[in-house]
């Protein structure tokens, strides 16, 4: 695998920072998208509680209420919160026409990383999530 980074430090080929506003973009449009998942999902939580459960589902049930409301109420909108700075600092640069800023580069790989992260985890939970669901209905 070649190394995006010469040895000097500096990036061989710099991703435009038309294409980091997009990829940001994108994120941040998918952090719209969780959130309405997590509402649906707390949505359809609630209606299979209500409808009685045995005591082997309730620990199941605290765990995905407890993801559910961490997901909802605190880490998707931390991940919007760091997307919009993200995108702050990028509108800075543009004023001041900067077209390279290791730091930025280095901010976005990491901010991409942790997105896809999350997103990956997130997945697993709704295909777990789902599961549960379907095996009750």
């Amino acid at each position: 695998m070649i190394s995006v980074l010469a040895s000097t430090g500096k990036y061989i080929l710099e991703p435009s920072l038309m294409d980091m506003h997009h990829s940001s973009l994108e994120w941040l449009s998918a952090t719209v998208l969780w959130k309405q998942e997590v509402g649906f999902f707390q949505k359809l939580l609630d209606s299979y509680v209500s409808k009685g459960t045995v005591a082997d589902e309730k620990k199941k049930i605290s765990h995905f209420q407890n993801v559910i409301t961490y997901y909802g109420g605190e880490l998707i909108d931390t991940l919007r919160k760091k997307i919009k700075i993200h995108e702050h600092k990028l509108a800075d640069l543009l004023q001041e026409s900067k077209s390279s800023d290791k730091e930025y580069y280095e901010e976005h790989g990491e901010l991409m990383e942790e997105l896809s992260a999350f997103m990956k985890t997130f997945n697993s939970f709704k295909s777990e999530f789902f599961s549960f669901i379907d095996k009750k209905l």
